[in-house]
């Protein structure tokens, strides 16, 4: 397979082009989440300790990438509109977005939220950690993500 593209913003573009293309839309909020959700599948499948370079941090609304929050939060609540036609990534990584698609194509915003939101989650950890005040500057560990997501495989494959 080829490397890894690590890039948050290469991934999110062609995240939204993938959905696009598939006749579903992508707001801000959803992105947010299955951003976080497609790092989470990477590490539980190689084992390797991160797919993006960047941090998620945990918000109200669940796990955030700022970088992605600031590209994208002109459209609010809005579908995610951007020209797609000349966005690529490499084979792997469409391989990755593709099982994302498929896990995730008729979830919600809120169903992603919801979901963020389980209990034993990281970020649902944080949230009780700190009774529900919670920062925008705490990061949610991606060693926690890994472990959490890697035991939902577990748990649906017994």
């Amino acid at each position: 397979m080829n490397e890894i593209e690590r890039s948050i913003i290469k991934n999110s573009e062609y995240i939204i082009k993938y959905f696009e293309d598939n006749d579903r839309e992508v707001t801000n909020l959803m992105l947010e989440k299955l951003l976080y959700f497609l790092e989470a599948i990477y590490m539980s499948i190689t084992d390797d300790n991160k797919l993006y370079n960047e941090d998620f941090y945990a918000w109200n609304f669940g796990p955030v990438n700022n970088i992605i929050y600031n590209k994208y939060k002109g459209f609010g609540k809005y579908p995610i509109k951007i020209n797609t036609k000349s966005i690529i990534i490499n084979q792997t990584n469409k391989i990755y977005i593709e099982f994302l698609y498929n896990l995730f194509k008729d979830y919600t915003p809120f169903d992603l939220v919801t979901l963020s939101h389980a209990e034993g989650s990281p970020w649902q950890e944080i949230n009780e950690k700190f009774d529900g005040d919670i920062e925008k500057n705490i990061i949610i560990e991606k060693s926690e993500t890994k472990k959490w997501f890697k035991g939902i495989i577990d748990e649906s494959n017994k």
